[in-house]
């Protein structure tokens, strides 16, 4: 039924292509017809983070749709610049004790200097950055005013489009990045035959469009550019374009250089070479682009001849290749939809939408198509890596955080939904990225702690060295990162059942992970464990002045989850039978949580360290970003002070917070609120993740609509779908923190623990109606946020029986069948 769907919008879109070509002389173009699922906007890119981005994965397309000089800027997530060989940290692991006795006498800030001392570093080092390939440049004349813009994305087949006229008639380009065949797919089309008259060539990255008014970052990217990259070249024939540029700081094992082919395909016109780098098109009917590009690690191995050939196979058809990989694309995306009445605004562009909508009354279908684009991005910037903090794109050669993987919120935060959002196979690319590092995390753990296990560092690309660290940033303190990885791990075998990758892969990253702890962790004077040291992400003790502290709240949450997930994996899989015990004992001497004399949690599990809640992490609620923990859930008063933290952090740090710095802040306070069952204080985060973050392209950006940035791409879904369905295994909430603002909506295709999907759920005033499809025969717990009043089940070998709550009814699902199970609730 899916394809069948996707074939009729495919279909359409060929429709209007064909309409444009055999249209003569229209007086004025209609807009481009808005997406069933996706957006039409109003405005063309006036810097890259605007564009329409398209992706599969590995190659990213970031088109600035503008009629007349365009550009469209290629991506490759391998192509992180060489920055120079990675630096190995120092091993300091004699001197551990030094920084203990440091931290014992309460000297945070010089056990952190003198970490940062025997590191070797002189600052703070950055992994390599990831950067663009290169533009490909389309210039053109308008015959009269240029008028009747718009573009669009369609977020089924991933195709992005632009549509303008002049006084000659309507022109268009359609662009998409096949996942079928590895490679961009461009078409140019015009009024009438014999319309289309352009150069095309293929450039380095252009500075004056990287930032809007701020020339001091472009041009410190222009003297990035120059300082890393040489050798460039660009040629041109009739009818293709190459790039080729050199990377000057290449070291073994990085990438050397990086090469681009063009295949250009003009029908009828004329085309010629000019100036060796362009390529000139006059008077065709249509043109027709492919593009590839590759990074190249070993220099006496170029790929240009196997691009030209590869391309030199594909088709002359755009229909055909859109179909193709649309049917991938689209199988992925149409797994899930969200419907909470947006209705005909729908139709409205993106501007107007923006624009209407607010804390007070965010406008549903802006909610609606931020969720679908959210979905969108990240399946679109997922291939064998998962997304950097700019996905697969990017537009300078400065970016943000040097757009690596920042481990310590912001890949967490983008990687949230792939399980719960029935995307469990992208979810491999992270773990399979977090195994190709783990040489480089035991060199960390062995060379900062002294212990075997692994540390992952707070940020990461083609390497794992924790180079994190300076005099006033502990990043060689933090130690919870390898346990949070270790989450998604046991996570995806919870979600899918897949008991070979809990095996050989998950249950082994766990062991690594626990053995850390092992070694890592000593007795305090009261028989519980002491974390020292540690770094509470990014954030700075109220009555300190340096990240250096010890017994972090997450890092004990996060030892505490790891240790519990380690010996249920270990029990399923009848190993480690010899160590489950010593693992056990080590749970039962984890320091408590604490709440402090405002009633908040603390973010330190000790009196001497103050909170500092206005601050943006909030990694203190880590127990509660993916549910809820027994031990929280058993104890009204540690519920009460975790709720307490996240009101104030939205009342004192994101009220009147004008810069909105670090949208996946609000993720982490979304999610810990969803998982209390706390539905208004989760609609006030979404409220400002709708209103805040997202610019007319429906990109995600990391502050307020500034800084192209991926994180709520996967964090905003998570927490809609944690308000609306949350699972552990044997046990299914259904609307568990539905705000009043929804009285009526439906989800579809939300996956479970326990390897089940939510088809479709939908709910109003009237009742809730759910049918579910479990992969194997099992009874689970069903609970709904009220007393049932009534409920009937339809399906082969269903069935319902009471259970100790009136909230909730124990539910019988047959394996790999359809069961409907219609519920009335009193009010």
């Amino acid at each position: 039924m899916r394809t069948k769907h996707l074939l009729n919008v495919i279909n359409q879109s060929v429709c209007a292509m064909s309409i444009l070509l055999a249209t003569s002389h229209p007086a004025a173009c209609a807009p481009l017809p808005v997406p069933e699922r996706g957006f039409i906007s109003a405005q063309p890119a006036t810097i890259w983070e605007e564009g329409l981005i398209c992706g599969n994965g590995t190659i990213g397309a970031n088109a600035l749709s503008r009629p007349l000089n365009e550009r469209i800027i290629f991506t490759h997530e391998l192509l992180f610049m060489p920055m120079g060989a990675p630096v190995m940290p120092a091993d300091q692991s004699a001197r551990l004790f030094e920084i203990r006795r440091l931290i014992e006498r309460g000297l945070y800030r010089q056990a952190t200097e003198l970490q940062f001392n025997l590191s070797g570093q002189s600052n703070f080092l950055y992994p390599d950055f990831f950067v663009p390939a290169f533009d490909l440049t389309i210039g053109s004349t308008s015959h009269g005013e240029v008028r009747d813009y718009s573009r669009t994305v369609d977020f089924q087949t991933g195709e992005t489009a632009v549509r303008w006229s002049d006084d000659r008639g309507t022109f268009e380009r359609r662009m998409f990045v096949s996942r079928a065949d590895g490679v961009a797919v461009l078409a140019i089309t015009g009024p009438t035959p014999g319309s289309l008259d352009c150069r095309l060539a293929l450039e380095p990255r252009e500075p004056s469009d990287q930032f809007n008014d701020d020339s001091d970052i472009a041009k410190r990217s222009d003297q990035m550019f120059k300082e890393h990259v040489g050798d460039i070249k660009s040629t041109a024939s009739r009818s293709s374009l190459t790039y080729s540029n050199r990377y000057l700081k290449a070291y073994p094992g990085s990438i050397h250089a990086l090469e681009g082919f063009a295949r250009v395909i003009a029908t009828g016109g004329t085309t010629e070479a000019v100036s060796n780098d362009a390529l000139t098109i006059k008077g065709a009917d249509r043109v027709l682009i492919f593009v590839d590009l590759r990074p190249v690690y070993d220099p006496d191995k170029p790929e240009m001849k196997d691009m030209e050939a590869s391309l030199a196979k594909l088709p002359d058809d755009y229909s055909q290749l859109l179909q193709r990989h649309a049917k991938l694309h689209g199988e992925l995306f149409n797994r899930m939809r969200l419907d909470l009445g947006g209705g005909a605004d729908h139709r409205r562009t993106t501007e107007e939408l923006l624009a209407e909508s607010t804390y007070e009354k965010p406008n549903r279908a802006l909610i609606e198509k931020e969720f679908d684009a959210a979905r969108y991005n990240i399946i679109s910037c997922t291939g064998k890596l998962p997304p950097n903090l700019q996905g697969v794109w990017g537009g300078t050669y400065v970016p943000g955080w040097a757009s690596d993987y920042t481990h310590n919120g912001n890949v967490p935060s983008a990687i949230a939904a792939n399980l719960m959002g029935n995307l469990p196979e992208l979810m491999l690319a992270y773990t399979t990225y977090l195994e190709s590092i783990v040489p480089w995390l035991e060199i960390n753990a062995k060379h900062l702690f002294g212990a075997r296990g692994i540390v992952l560092p707070s940020r990461s690309s083609t390497h794992g060295f924790n180079n994190a660290l300076a005099p006033d940033f502990a990043g060689g303190f933090w130690v919870g990162g390898a346990g949070w990885a270790a989450h998604f791990f046991y996570d995806n075998y919870l979600y899918t059942g897949d008991r070979k990758f809990l095996a050989e892969h998950a249950l082994p990253f766990m062991e690594k992970a626990t053995l850390f702890f092992e070694d890592y962790l000593y007795e305090g004077p009261d028989g519980k464990w002491v974390f020292s040291p540690t770094q509470s992400p990014e954030n700075t003790p109220g009555n300190t002045k340096s990240q250096g502290t010890y017994n972090a709240t997450m890092d004990v949450a996060v030892a505490k989850e790891l240790l519990s997930n380690t010996i249920a994996a270990s029990r399923e899989l009848g190993r480690n039978q010899d160590k489950i015990a010593r693992w056990q004992q080590m749970l039962d001497k984890m320091p408590d949580y604490l709440v402090d004399e405002r009633g908040i949690i603390k973010e330190w599990l000790t009196p001497r360290l103050a909170n500092n809640d206005s601050h943006r992490h909030s990694s203190q609620l880590y127990p509660l970003y993916d549910g809820m923990p027994d031990e929280i859930a058993r104890n009204p008063e540690l519920r009460a002070a975790f709720r307490k933290s996240i009101e104030f952090k939205l009342d004192n740090h994101w009220q009147n917070n004008q810069k909105g710095f670090m949208s996946f802040g609000l993720v982490q306070l979304g999610q810990a609120a969803a998982s209390l069952g706390e539905e208004e204080l989760a609609y006030r985060c979404l409220t400002q993740l709708v209103n805040r973050f997202w610019l007319n392209n429906l990109a995600s950006m990391h502050n307020h609509r500034s800084l192209f940035n991926m994180d709520i791409s996967g964090g905003m879904p998570s927490v809609i779908i944690k308000m609306l369905v949350a699972s552990d295994p044997g046990k299914l909430q259904l609307l568990p923190a539905l705000p009043k603002a929804w009285p009526t909506g439906t989800i579809e295709g939300a996956l479970c623990r326990g390897q089940i999907e939510v088809k479709r759920l939908h709910w109003s005033p009237e009742g809730v109606e759910c049918t579910l499809r479990s992969i194997k025969a099992q009874t689970v717990l069903l609970e709904l946020p009220a007393e049932i009043s009534a409920i009937t089940v339809e399906g082969k070998g269903a069935k319902v029986a009471k259970a100790d709550s009136t909230s909730q009814r124990k539910l019988t699902l047959p394996a790999k069948g359809d069961v409907t199970v219609k519920i009335s609730l009193k009010r």
